[in-house]
């Protein structure tokens, strides 16, 4: 139910240097307090909406049966928010080209739409049953259509409040930080409220990953709240090489190059992994590994 930490801002250098994150939950226990005080709001708003319609128009409405089946609805948007907060940020992470990151969202719409109706059905049609929704499937059925334009406004909503936060907190750390200074010998990288350090010397090479930049070190990869290039501005010129517009390696982790044609090449690591090596690059990185 609490939605994956957003990746953290430029954390380099030492635990003081480190950017905090402007009003975001720490923890996943204040996720998990966020998001349902957060839908429980909007559950009650909503119940007391109809209420006070109902009411206006004359017809009586029972306020705790209202009330009850509104938060039974929102409590299900509150299990689907840390889904879909991780496939937001996995396509923030993943999709490069704004056209496709639009289309991805959009596609992402229905099937959340869907699936709430899904889980609602699962979850509370003992209670709700009756002639009309005999079975599950009969309510998921009725219900996608009945609450479609209210879920797409959800989610929506949703989806910009994620991807608010997100250029908030990369501006807010773009004018906070202007001159981040260059890393000693490790990043520091912040998830979950946990800080991990990453020696310098224990990667192997650094991958673009649309706003962030993938660290492959000692087996593992971890999300970095900075550009490529930004990045490759600031690590030791003498350890790090670019290799294409899309990846840099530490040069003491290059086995070979092998020509594939046209100028480019395979950079092959000596972790078995092969690189594309734009030629572009070429000249520089071959002057960086044998110096004249």
């Amino acid at each position: 139910m609490a939605p994956p930490a957003l990746p953290s801002g430029r954390e380099t250098g030492s635990l003081g240097a480190m950017t905090s994150r402007p009003f975001l939950p720490r923890s996943r226990a204040r996720w998990i307090v966020f998001v349902l005080f957060g839908w429980a709001i909007v559950a009650v708003v909503q119940a007391a909406q109809g209420y006070f319609l109902a009411a206006h128009s004359g017809t009586s409405q029972s306020w705790w049966p209202t009330l009850a089946y509104t938060l039974a609805i929102y409590s299900v948007w509150a299990l689907l928010t840390g889904p879909i907060v991780a496939a937001i940020l996995a396509i923030e992470r993943q999709v490069r080209t704004h056209a496709l990151r639009i289309a991805a969202y959009v596609a992402l719409w229905p099937a959340v739409s869907a699936l709430h109706v899904l889980v609602f059905a699962v979850l509370y049609w003992p209670a709700y049953r009756g002639e009309s929704v005999p079975t599950r499937w009969a309510m998921a059925d009725r219900m996608f259509v009945r609450n479609l334009d209210t879920n797409t406004l959800l989610y929506f909503a949703l989806l910009g409040v994620v991807l608010f936060g997100l250029r908030l907190r990369r501006r807010r750390a773009a004018t906070g930080d202007p001159s981040p200074p260059a890393p000693d010998d490790a990043l520091l990288i912040r998830n979950r409220g946990h800080v991990r350090r990453v020696p310098l010397d224990t990667i192997d090479w650094i991958g673009a990953a649309g706003d962030y930049v993938e660290v492959h070190a000692a087996g593992r990869v971890e999300l970095f709240d900075e550009s490529l290039a930004s990045l490759a501005a600031r690590l030791p010129a003498g350890s790090f090489a670019r290799i294409h517009r899309g990846a840099l390696v530490r040069i003491d982790r290059i086995r070979d190059i092998e020509p594939i044609g046209r100028g480019d090449a395979h950079v092959r690591l000596v972790t078995g992994e092969r690189l594309r090596l734009s030629r572009r690059f070429r000249t520089n990185l071959a002057a960086l590994i044998a110096p004249a």
